[in-house]
């Protein structure tokens, strides 16, 4: 037997497989983008360890607001991708 294919759902899905990987190959190309630059000479060297102690003295309480959005918003994602399958 041949299940019933639902277009929209099959290009939502696609879509969103081809977004995430699109975001991940971005961010890695960012990320590696950064460090071969911070790597170029001495002084940007020192200037990418600066910035890596920077990072890791964050303190989570000073960007606790950001990061609830960034929960919140996540969560209504979630539920309104996933609203469409509560209905059928």
């Amino acid at each position: 037997m041949v299940a019933e294919l639902n277009i929209f759902e099959t290009y939502r899905w696609l879509l969103s497989i081809v977004c995430t990987i699109y975001a991940a190959v971005l961010t890695w190309q960012w990320l590696w983008n950064w460090l071969v630059w911070f790597g170029s000479s001495r002084p940007t060297a020192i200037l990418g360890r600066y910035a890596s102690v920077l990072v890791f003295r964050i303190r989570l309480r000073r960007f606790g607001w950001e990061l609830m959005q960034i929960v919140v918003l996540l969560v209504l994602f979630l539920y309104i991708v996933k609203l469409p399958y509560s209905l059928v």
